[in-house]
């Protein structure tokens, strides 16, 4: 797809225009027919009475007489529709289709766009009401401590898990103390993810389950009895990790432990013995009080909805005594764990705790539970107090980092007049945030891209913005909900469905050890019912040169490190879904088209996917209709002139391939803000001689060091074994690689994972090092997947006890492609002894050489310039050696374009050789300079020219 062509925009070739430079024609390409890639659709379905949408993408601009209809089977039945043209989004033009007045209930319909069609999908009455069972049958399949297939009855969702995700009861033996020396009866809770770690700060989620029945049970549909015990499965599953929060309670009585361990990819029972006081029991850590003001909220919220389902009949009445009683013992523990946690705020929050606030925010959580389930009129004024004192700059989401939105919408149907009014100023900020934020793309996505995927803040920001819709009615924001699930189902430009088990096109891999084959080629993934993976990353962690945003549903045995979180789950990614799901089931057929969407703003510049440097001018739309631009994340005044606001961002402290959001705020006339982010990506430095690249210096640093992982020793022939850590030698920060061999035979081989470096331009791999084992040989290769080569020689070298830098020349493997380079370190010795060898960097670097190049004749396009007509710059190398340059690269705002030569049948350069390249430029006054290198000589570069003005 062109997702992966999208990374263009840094290393493109073309020249995309035609201009008359200098009396030099150059000729633009001919335009190629448009090409649909993806007819994207909610694979989740629509509700008849619902907002429907769908998208056409495609690699240009299609022609007016594009055919649009949707079928069921083969059957048309809707002959027409409209193509709404969205422009371009990352790197693609993208049509919008809405076809919500087509309300036929079926399955098996398709949407067709230029003979190109969707995934199949239905349309129900209330699609929402279908997936309720998947929600629930998701932390069920999660349960540690038990046989889930006892927890899940057969055929208990209509999605079916896959055989191999079931588990006996496992971690039965959990936890043991710190120092190993006492036991705890910690068993039960949900397994966070994949990793079996059980989290204080994630346990919450048994109150999001308890307050969605709460919300939600008066909703036939939604107060199941799936098991058939006569008790609706959403207290179950409440009452479950309630129990946990009990156990914890009665184990330490008020601090919260986090209990980690994660093991192999095996089921959890295979982890440890199950066998109390043995070496292999898991022991607790990262102690925090923010998981003890959430387990209060969690507790108190499960009480209510005890006490609920007793007074609705959905707990039978010769029930109610024995679900009574559990009841008060979670109110007696949610009062408990709370006083704990007032009278310890100072103490550490924990992992996974809240960090909007601190612990105030986790305690607002569990006064507004505890106001709602004692009428104690302290609990709410301590909670209005909180909500006073919440700066409203503050619109994080409802998840483990901020319990306020979540906590503001429980408390305003009981707060006080002045509390409701702080509440609804605080949401409306919150919903401004998400509508505007939504409209940055035509997908409806929350626009805030990162590393650690995109679907956990979107949902989460989707379950804040329906329970707005609940409390004030405001139909913009059902119908941005609606939109906003549509994504995570398939309406996105993968065409993928991101939960488990929806849809003809679902992930498949998702990140568990509940799948034994994960890390094994050939593995087929599994189904996890429900299970919402976190999805697009702003990078494809493998490649750091990758398009942006990027998805794959591909195998874990293809990733290494914390490269596989964009198809991790957890019991916290799925709350914002499983919120979402049971209050649209609710919201049934609402109506949801009334209001008038937020002033729109954009950034122009700079786009997802661009390659900056320096000092970046970020350009955004001012007009008449928003003041007050604001550059984020303090929110510094930009400067504004005819309908163009700017504001700059330095990057030249930032690492190279850093990934970084910007965001910009402006004013409407009403004093609400509206919001548009973008991403940038910091560019390497281009390869001379004084710029070396950094790939790893051992101290958190350089391109694979930066992610925080040692090298690891993959393997060990002839036996022995091997192991890298990093260490502090002689005040420098450096890896220690070490070698227990059995014989002389034995080799030790370290990598750095399956990581690899664009190392294109550089000459030299460079490493400093020091061994004071005298019997140590090193050996290093380097390859790019298709070659392999020995840079040290055909035979193991010994390296000195003092720091060397040894530099081994790359250009001597002319195979090899340094684009794609792989580092494979050999150890062995010549006797059988231990050997260690200390190394502090290692990096790519070129020598000083011959004269520097030269850059002449630069211009651009002349006359009045638009954004509808691409600038074409021009320029001339030269180099007096005739060496080629490595890039010649126009910087225009800090946003780098890659210029390509005019006549790439000319190539000897000393008389001088035309480099262009045509870039579209957004309204306002530009500035601009072009550099190069021939990587033997500094980077050259040309005066800036200033005032280019674009109307």
């Amino acid at each position: 797809m062109s997702r992966r062509r999208a990374s263009a925009m840094w290393r493109g070739v073309a020249v995309v225009t035609a201009a008359v430079l200098g009396g030099t024609v150059i000729a633009a390409p001919p335009a190629a027919a448009a090409t649909i890639e993806q007819v994207a659709v909610s694979q989740g379905g629509y509700s008849a009475g619902g907002y429907k949408v769908g998208f056409a993408v495609a690699d240009g601009a299609m022609p007016g007489a594009t055919s649009c209809r949707v079928l069921q089977g083969e059957t048309v039945v809707l002959p027409s529709c409209t193509l709404l043209d969205r422009g371009m989004t990352w790197g693609d033009r993208v049509y919008q289709v809405d076809f919500s007045a087509f309300d036929d209930v079926g399955t098996d319909f398709a949407l067709e766009i230029g003979g190109v069609r969707s995934s199949r999908f239905a349309i129900e009455e209330n699609v929402w009401a279908g997936y309720l069972d998947e929600m629930t049958a998701f932390y069920r399949l999660q349960r540690s401590g038990v046989d889930t297939e006892d927890a899940y009855p057969a055929g208990y969702s209509s999605i079916a898990p896959s055989d191999k995700v079931f588990h006996a009861a496992g971690h039965l033996d959990d936890a043991a103390s710190e120092d190993g020396t006492q036991h705890y009866d910690l068993t039960g809770g949900w397994y966070d993810a994949g990793d079996y770690g059980i989290y204080g700060g994630n346990q919450w989620v048994a109150g999001n389950i308890a307050i969605t029945y709460l919300r939600y049970g008066d909703t036939p549909e939604v107060a199941f009895d799936g098991d058939s015990n006569g008790v609706p499965d959403l207290v179950d599953e409440a009452w479950f990790g309630s129990e946990y929060l009990l156990r914890m309670l009665d184990a330490f009585g008020g601090p919260f432990w986090d209990v980690k361990g994660s093991g192999g990819f095996q089921h959890p029972e295979d982890h440890t013995d199950g066998v109390i006081g043995t070496a292999d029991d898991r022991r607790i850590s990262g102690m925090g009080v923010g998981g003890s003001a959430k387990a209060a909220g969690s507790l108190a919220a499960t009480a209510r909805a005890i006490r609920a389902a007793i007074d609705s009949g959905d707990i039978a009445a010769g029930d109610a005594t024995a679900w009574e009683a559990l009841a008060a013992e979670a109110e007696d523990g949610a009062v408990a764990f709370y006083d704990y946690a007032d009278t310890h705020r100072g103490d550490p929050l924990g992992g996974y705790s809240t960090t909007r606030g601190g612990i105030s925010n986790s305690l607002l959580y569990a006064e507004v539970q505890l106001h709602l389930l004692t009428g104690d009129a302290a609990y709410r004024t301590s909670a209005e107090a909180t909500i006073a004192a919440t700066p409203f700059t503050i619109l994080s989401n409802t998840n483990y980092w901020d319990m306020g939105p979540l906590s503001m919408a429980e408390l305003y149907p009981a707060a006080t007049a002045t509390g409701k009014t702080n509440i609804q100023r605080y949401l409306k900020k919150q919903l401004d945030y998400v509508l505007s934020s939504t409209d940055d793309t035509p997908y409806g996505v929350i626009n805030q891209f990162k590393n650690f995927g995109v679907n956990e803040p979107h949902v989460s920001y989707m379950a804040d913005t329906l329970r707005y819709w609940e409390l004030f009615g405001d139909q913009r924001a059902l119908r941005a909900v609606q939109k906003g699930m549509y994504w995570v189902f398939g309406n996105n430009p993968w065409g993928t469905s991101w939960v488990s088990g929806v849809g003809e096109k679902h992930t498949m891999f998702l990140h568990t050890r509940l799948d034994e084959q994960a890390q094994t080629p050939g593995g087929t993934g599994v189904v996890l019912p429900g299970a919402l993976v976190s999805g697009p990353n702003v990078k494809d962690p493998l490649d750091a040169t990758s398009a942006s945003p990027w998805y794959e549903d591909r195998p874990g045995s293809a990733d290494v490190g914390q490269q596989w979180r964009y198809n991790e789950y957890s019991v916290s990614i799925q709350s914002g879904l499983f919120s979402a799901m049971f209050g649209l089931t609710a919201a049934g057929d609402a109506p949801w088209s009334t209001g008038t969407p937020p002033t729109a703003l954009t950034i122009g510049s700079p786009q997802i996917g661009q390659y900056v440097t320096d000092e970046v001018t970020v350009f955004a739309q001012s007009g008449s209709s928003l003041t007050g631009h604001a550059l984020g994340p303090d929110w510094t005044p930009m400067t504004s002139s005819a309908g163009v606001s700017t504001g700059v961002v330095d990057v030249s402290g930032l690492a190279p391939y850093t990934n970084a959001r910007i965001d910009v705020r402006g004013t409407q006339a009403s004093g609400a803000h509206s919001y548009s982010s973008a991403h940038y990506t910091v560019a390497p430095p281009l390869p001379t001689p004084d710029a070396p690249l950094l790939y790893d210096g051992f101290g958190r640093d350089g391109l694979f060091g930066v992610q925080g992982y040692t090298w690891a020793n993959w393997y060990n022939n002839h036996a022995g074994v091997g192991q890298v850590t990093n260490t502090t030698v002689d005040g420098r920060t450096a890896g220690r690689f070490f070698q227990n061999p059995a014989t002389a035979m034995s080799q030790a081989k370290f990598q750095p994972w399956h990581h690899s470096v664009d190392a294109d331009g550089y000459r030299y791999l460079s490493v400093t090092m020091r061994s004071p084992s005298s019997n140590l040989r090193l050996r290093i290769e380097v390859s790019d997947g298709d070659s392999n080569h020995r840079v040290t020689g055909t035979t193991p070298i010994a390296i000195s006890n003092d720091w060397t830098t040894y530099d081994f020349d790359l250009a001597a493997f002319p195979g090899l492609d340094r684009s794609q380079a792989k580092i494979v370190f050999w150890l062995q010795q010549t006797a059988d002894t231990d050997g260690e060898l200390f190394v502090d960097a290692v990096e790519f670097t070129n020598d000083a050489a011959g004269t520097a190049p030269v850059l002449s004749d630069v211009s651009h396009t002349a006359g009045s310039l638009t954004p509808s007509t691409p600038v074409t710059v021009e320029a001339t190398y030269t180099d007096a050696d005739g060496a080629a340059p490595f890039a010649v690269e126009l910087v225009v705002d800090g946003v780098i374009h890659r210029m390509s030569p005019v006549d790439p049948g000319d190539t000897d350069v000393t008389d001088g050789a035309q480099y262009a390249v045509a870039v579209s430029l957004v309204k306002g006054v530009h500035s601009y300079f072009v550099r190069t290198t021939d990587t033997t000589s500094a980077v050259v570069e040309t005066p800036v020219v200033t005032g280019v003005a674009v109307g």
